[in-house]
């Protein structure tokens, strides 16, 4: 199914050329947005400078709604994306990712009609603060909520992730690809324990993408996160991409599991609507990987995925997200 946002009956586009999803959609709650990550000091950028988010994929161009999203890259875009995620990232003013910022995050949802977006933070053992930052950006705008990302080989890893908590991170992100280790490494387990503990979900990255060298997927792998959820249950998990590739093999843990959600960024609607057919209905969340994609794609594909089941459209781009989080109708 390939088509044009602005084609569908989904997404309107204004007299300004911006778009907006339809009305009829409800409140919706994305969980899966990044600002800029900043590894090096001379990569810093400004998370709270006005900008126009230069997204990686061209979302103004015929998309195809029924594969993995990253297959609707051109050679072009994804050599483009790889520099800006490598090279200009050392830069100072560097590439796209200056645009990637809190203000552009929020002129993005407030344009389109998404009400809340959860911005999850990357870090290393050293040398990157990208939580502190997203932490603090969080602080200032209502819309957003911050999701701590301690690396788990951090000196005081566990202060760290307390203290960020006290500061308002209401989630943890754990990147097995980018934090170079194993899901179910047992530093990794202490922390998300940690999370049952402080009342906060603990939000993978998980499943091969097909696009970043087979030792990174091998590291997303499914296998790789049945311990911390069977040893754990104490502590909400949240598979990103919901599996990813590996999307079938994701579908047997919510169902065996009651501290399991799925995210829905990036998969198609071949694998969204086995997701849907599969997973219990109130633990299958929105997500879109801003700024890699447009927040109306993810969206435009649910509301095709559910266009019998109004009900759960709403769970989905909505309640069970706000559920889970703690935000009451009134948010909405």
């Amino acid at each position: 199914m390939k088509t044009r946002l602005d084609e569908t009956p989904y997404v309107g586009r204004r007299a300004d050329g911006s778009l907006h999803l339809a009305e009829s959609l409800g409140p919706v709650l994305d969980i899966h947005c990044h600002l800029a990550l900043t590894y090096v000091p001379t990569g810093q950028v400004d998370l709270e400078a006005e900008a126009v988010g230069d997204l990686y994929l061209d979302f103004e161009k015929p998309l195809d709604l029924e594969p993995y999203l990253n297959t609707q890259f051109d050679r072009r875009e994804m050599a483009a994306m790889r520099m800006d995620l490598s090279l200009q990232s050392v830069l100072p003013r560097g590439g796209k990712r200056v645009t990637h910022t809190g203000p552009a995050l929020v002129r993005s949802m407030n344009e389109i009609g998404v009400t809340r977006s959860v911005i999850l933070a990357i870090d290393l053992p050293f040398s990157s603060r990208n939580t502190d930052g997203y932490v603090t950006v969080a602080g200032n705008h209502d819309e957003l909520i911050a999701a701590a990302a301690i690396h788990p080989f951090a000196p005081n890893a566990e202060r760290d992730l307390r203290e960020a908590v006290r500061r308002g991170a209401r989630a943890f992100k754990m990147h097995p690809a980018v934090q170079q280790m194993l899901p179910d490494h047992p530093r990794a387990m202490r922390l998300y324990e940690v999370c049952g503990e402080l009342g906060i979900p603990v939000i993978w990255h998980c499943g091969p993408v097909g696009i970043v060298g087979q030792r990174t997927d091998e590291r997303c792998y499914l296998k790789h996160y049945w311990a911390p959820v069977h040893h754990l249950p104490g502590t909400t998990f949240v598979l990103g991409h919901s599996g990813a590739l590996q999307y079938e093999q994701a579908c047997h843990l919510p169902n065996e599991y009651e501290n399991v959600y799925v995210e829905l960024s990036s998969q198609g609607l071949e694998g969204m609507r086995h997701i849907l057919n599969t997973v219990p209905r109130d633990r299958i969340i929105n997500g879109s990987d801003w700024p890699f994609y447009h927040q109306a794609i993810s969206v435009t594909k649910i509301a095709y995925a559910t266009e019998r089941d109004e009900d759960l459209r709403h769970r989905i781009l909505w309640a069970n997200a706000a559920t889970l989080f703690g935000l009451a109708d009134a948010e909405a």
